[in-house]
């Protein structure tokens, strides 16, 4: 029951999405309201909450941790005719070409990364989409902007939370670290929450790079390749879903 329960849980962004806002608003009650009963009654729905928010954050960081490991030991090559020319149109500069296994593509710093995967069963103009949508965050320097955006955002938890208080529980240095679990973990589930909207924002940005370099039709063309691995109107913490980023690409004027 509850292996079919964390299944569903991992498959549903809408399910996660609402984890993340029960931790974040739980506390926030928690630290808010001097009653005991509504502070024991937040404590107790933040706990509940955090148990299934620790594991969904688990698996996210050992997949993040997997990339992190399979980057570093990347195949590198040399910069393609095909790609350099794309790069050259979009006004980029890439560096190196790396080559890695499950993954469709990203960029790091001026390393542009392709998934073993997206070489064998794309086709030319597909690759060249991807490729245009990973250039168009180096071109906009989406790095620096998702810094610039989320730095506002996650200092207002900093500030609230550092006025967290409590009823002592058995003893003032064990309340202390209680409260300090509490807001690790609340900050955890608020950072990915307002990044959420951040993310989304910048790759529908790098979509319309790829869709002006490379045209719309290609573009389209790749991300419902991809939908073909998983649902299409499932977003996820990083990417909106694949049919509402086609239909975006539709309103565009290229």
């Amino acid at each position: 029951m509850l292996r079919e329960f964390w299944n569903i849980v991992r498959l549903s962004f809408k399910k996660r999405f609402i984890i993340y806002y029960v931790v974040v608003l739980s506390l926030t009650l928690f630290g808010t309201f001097p009653s005991l009963i509504v502070r024991f009654a937040a404590l107790a729905v933040f706990l509940g909450a955090t148990i299934l928010f620790v594991p969904i954050f688990t698996s996210q960081f050992v997949t993040t941790l997997r990339l992190i490991l399979a980057h570093r030991k990347r195949v590198r090559l040399p910069v393609s005719f095909e790609i350099a020319a794309l790069s050259k149109r979009m006004s980029v500069d890439v560096k190196e070409l790396g080559i890695v296994k499950g993954c469709t593509a990203y960029v790091k710093g001026k390393c542009l990364v392709l998934g073993k995967e997206l070489l064998e069963d794309f086709t030319f103009h597909q690759r060249q989409a991807v490729v245009g949508h990973e250039l168009g965050h180096i071109k906009e320097k989406h790095a620096l902007l998702r810094l610039v955006l989320l730095a506002p955002l996650l200092s207002v938890p900093l500030f609230i939370w550092s006025r967290l208080s409590s009823p002592i529980f058995f003893s003032e240095s064990l309340t202390q670290l209680i409260l300090v679990v509490m807001w690790n973990i609340a900050a955890l589930a608020y950072v990915v929450l307002v990044a959420i909207p951040v993310n989304w924002y910048l790759e529908l940005r790098a979509d319309r790079a790829a869709a002006k370099f490379v045209g719309k039709e290609h573009i389209k063309s790749a991300l419902l390749k991809l939908g073909k691995k998983k649902s299409l109107k499932e977003p996820s913490e990083t990417h909106p879903s694949i049919a509402d980023r086609v239909k975006a690409i539709d309103k565009l004027e290229v």
